[in-house]
Formats: structure tokens, sequence, C-alpha cells
């Protein structure tokens, strides 16, 4: 009898303790996909540099120790605040890059391990048109439980797009001049 007994408390605990069941925040992505009126090739010349960061009017300035797979960046927005990306991958062939950010600042971007891919190539039949493609995958800027709302999902997410948009709006006003 008090095997069964406890069993059972065992069962309900088991099944009405969200503890238990929370877990940490799941991998968000981001991918914008958009047609340049420019060459793969004018388009890949922007955002191949990683010693720039032109593209978004809200960086005042970029410093860089180079254009070498492992280089870091950092970026310096407006409002002083800064970001440090590392470069993971660089394929010319491909005409794809890809960066880690290392530091962010949660005002700007509130993610942890962020990465971003760019990615351009020759609209089908149309040499003197391209897709960009820029993919973002991250985490939301609160790893544990139960995270403030300016460190959620929603938010971290949200902060994400409008960093890409400008991103791929700035690209396209400097291609497209």
């Amino acid at each position: 009898m008090k095997m069964r007994f406890f069993s059972l408390i065992f069962v309900f605990v088991l099944f009405t303790n969200q503890d238990i069941h929370a877990h940490g925040p799941s991998r968000q992505k981001v991918v914008q996909k958009i047609e340049l009126n420019a060459s793969p090739e004018e388009v890949w010349k922007i955002i191949s540099d990683f010693t720039k960061f032109n593209f978004n009017k809200d960086v005042i300035s970029v410093s860089s120790s180079g254009k070498e797979i492992g280089s870091k960046r950092e970026l310096t927005f407006s409002n002083k605040k800064k970001i440090s990306h590392s470069l993971e991958k660089f394929d010319e062939t491909k005409r794809k890059i890809t960066w880690r950010i290392i530091e962010t600042d949660n005002d700007i971007l509130p993610v942890n391990s962020y990465s971003a891919m760019l990615m351009v190539t020759e609209k089908k039949g149309e040499k003197n048109k391209s897709v960009l493609m820029y993919k973002a995958a991250f985490y939301r800027g609160f790893m544990g439980n139960d995270p403030p709302e300016n460190l959620n999902d929603e938010n971290s997410k949200k902060k994400v797009i409008t960093f890409v948009k400008k991103n791929i709006s700035g690209i396209k006003s400097i291609v497209e001049k």
C-alpha cells in the first residue's frame, strides 16, 4: 500500500512540476533574400571585405585585424556601443562569408552564439542581377529559463531581423547607385 501511494505521488510530482519540463532556449534563425540590380561580383566586393561594414548606417567605425580566417572586427555604433566579430569562413568561389559574434551589447543585439552567413549568387539567366542571402542563427540574450523581456526569444529575434534588414538595405543602396 505504501509503495503504491509513493508511486502515485512521484508520478503526480513528475507531471505537474513545470521546472522539470523547462529547458533552455531554442536556436533561432533569420533568413532574408533580396534580388539586386548588380552583378554578383559587385555585391561580393562589398560583403567580402571583413575590414569594412559600411553598409549599415548605424555603424560609425570599424577596426579589424585583417581579412583572414580568425581575424577579429569591432563595430562601433552611433550610440557608442560595440559588437565584435570573428571571421569564421570565407569562400571566394561560392562568394560566401561567415562570421560569429564574439562579444555583443544586448542593447544592439541581445544574442548568444550568433553567426551570420552572407552568400551572393547570380540571378538565373541575368548576368547583371544577383541574389543576396543573409542567414543569421543565434540564441536569445538570456540563456537560462524565464528570461527578462528584453532578452527573450521574441525581442532577440526582432532585433536580429531589424539588424539584418538594415544591412541588406545598405548593401542594396550601395550597389544600385
